[in-house]
């Protein structure tokens, strides 16, 4: 567990004492992240290198006094130190960066089958340290086979004298980026933006270099020679093709239950019980709906989220707002609803294997209530590609539909909104005048249908 950094030139160094003292400031902020031990590898373009480390925090100036004109790669690690890992009396070669005299890596994670690596492929280590065991398999295998062979967390920074024009870095789920800085002809990495550089905010010049992340499951190779930088995929997400709905049996939600299943995917609905005034309405439509589609339903229980109470859904001393003051305004707002249903349902994808999780929400209500927002989602789905192990993609194939084109879409696919419930009470009949009854009637009367279900008026 580590920060690592670097940074390789690009372009001739101008000024090795400014470069040295910018990249001491990062490998410094690195110490968050880890401050047992401190380690630098340097390559010229000769393919010489240079390793110097230090048991503890970093003593600067003796770690970058070997950078000059002439260093083109710089790999570093500031390393905290897991449990599984401990070394009582540790020397210079338990610290990172690690090498095999050809191949030299920093590396951020554990690897959890670094012993079975190293019998299988008789790699010698100099040290029982996890990391030791990459530079020889990568010596052995290359680059992207030996992360196929590793079993557990990595970021990495990876340079090879064989090749002293390139670096490449690769991450799974561990945290890494990248910065340009033409000042220094360079481009730094490191495991967080806040150790590129100290102002992260909109404050300042506006010519400040971009931080930029690294894919996650990405390899990037950036040619030193060139100035190119190639990224390469390394695990896509799953194509199984299963696909999860959060489904409240309205018409957003059976829309885009019924696109999906149009693009091939084996459907399941889920419906979270919480306690709201139409629960039982909506079971029945989401039981009607699964039936139309031919699909499978769940219905998980969500109890507790009643108690917090806050909300006219659920606490029936509050009154429900009408029509166009309704459907404007998050007055009805279940807090972080929306936040732990995906939550929830990227657990159960872990669980079952679902490949996809789809919502409803779409362009209209996201300008009310914020949780609908595609934004929201699309950081959502960012989560569950580095916080789950099935990486299930979040889809909104109605994100930037308002309601009048979502009612067009669903009767294109036959989708059946018909059985569908909209209303936030849970009477005979649809009350017509909350703000998801107004949204809903006003649609079908700009294009001039009739809508299906009935309203108490």
């Amino acid at each position: 567990m580590c920060s690592i950094s670097g940074f390789i030139l690009i372009a001739p160094c101008k000024d090795a004492q400014a470069l040295a003292q910018s990249y001491g400031e990062v490998l410094t902020l690195g110490q968050s992240r880890g401050h047992d031990s401190t380690g630098i590898v340097t390559m010229q373009s000769n393919g010489s290198v240079t390793r110097r480390v230090n048991l503890g925090g970093p003593d600067i100036p003796h770690l970058l006094s070997v950078i000059d004109s002439s260093t083109r790669i710089l790999i570093g690690n500031n390393r905290a130190e897991p449990t599984t890992e401990f070394i009582q009396e540790k020397s210079g070669e338990d610290i990172q960066p690690f090498g095999d005299g050809i191949v030299f890596v920093s590396h951020n994670g554990i690897i959890a089958n670094d012993q079975e690596l190293a019998k299988e492929y008789k790699i010698k280590r100099q040290t029982r340290i996890d990391t030791s065991i990459i530079p020889g398999l990568v010596l052995q295998l290359g680059i992207q086979q030996a992360l196929e062979k590793l079993s557990g967390s990595y970021a990495l920074a990876i340079m090879d004298r064989r090749d002293p024009q390139r670096l490449w870095l690769a991450r799974n789920f561990k945290p890494l980026y990248l910065q340009a800085r033409p000042e220094y002809g360079a481009i730094f990495f490191a495991s967080r933006p806040e150790h590129l550089r100290k102002n992260n905010s909109l404050e300042g010049s506006l010519s400040e270099p971009a931080i930029v992340e690294v894919p996650p499951y990405s390899m990037v190779e950036i040619n030193a020679s060139t100035g190119l930088i190639r990224t390469e995929t390394l695990a896509e997400r799953s194509p199984r093709r299963r696909a999860l709905v959060i489904c409240s049996g309205g018409l957003d939600s059976t829309t885009a239950a019924r696109w999906i299943q149009m693009q091939n995917f084996d459907v399941t609905l889920v419906y979270f019980r919480y306690g709201c005034r139409a629960e039982t309405r909506e079971m029945e439509s989401v039981r009607k709906i699964a039936q139309a589609l031919s699909c499978d339903y769940r219905f998980e229980d969500l109890e507790w989220l009643k108690q917090l109470g806050g909300s006219s859904l659920i606490d029936r001393t509050l009154d429900i707002t009408k029509n166009e003051i309704g459907a404007e305004f998050p007055h009805e707002w279940v807090p972080a609803r929306n936040f732990i249903f995906t939550a929830l349902a990227a657990g159960m994808c872990d669980r079952h294997g679902y490949d996809t999780l789809v919502l409803g929400l779409n362009l209209e209500e996201g300008g009310a209530y914020p949780d609908n927002t595609a934004e929201f989602y699309e950081l959502l789905d960012r989560v569950c590609d580095i916080g789950t192990l099935s990486r299930p993609r979040i889809l909104s194939p109605l994100a930037e539909k308002v309601k009048h084109e979502i009612v067009s879409l669903a009767i294109e696919i036959n989708a059946p909104i018909h059985l569908s419930w909209s209303c936030y009470h849970g009477e005979q009949y649809q009350c017509g005048q909350c703000g998801p009854c107004f949204m809903r009637r006003n649609a079908f009367r700009m294009l001039g249908l009739i809508d299906p279900i009935h309203y108490q008026e």
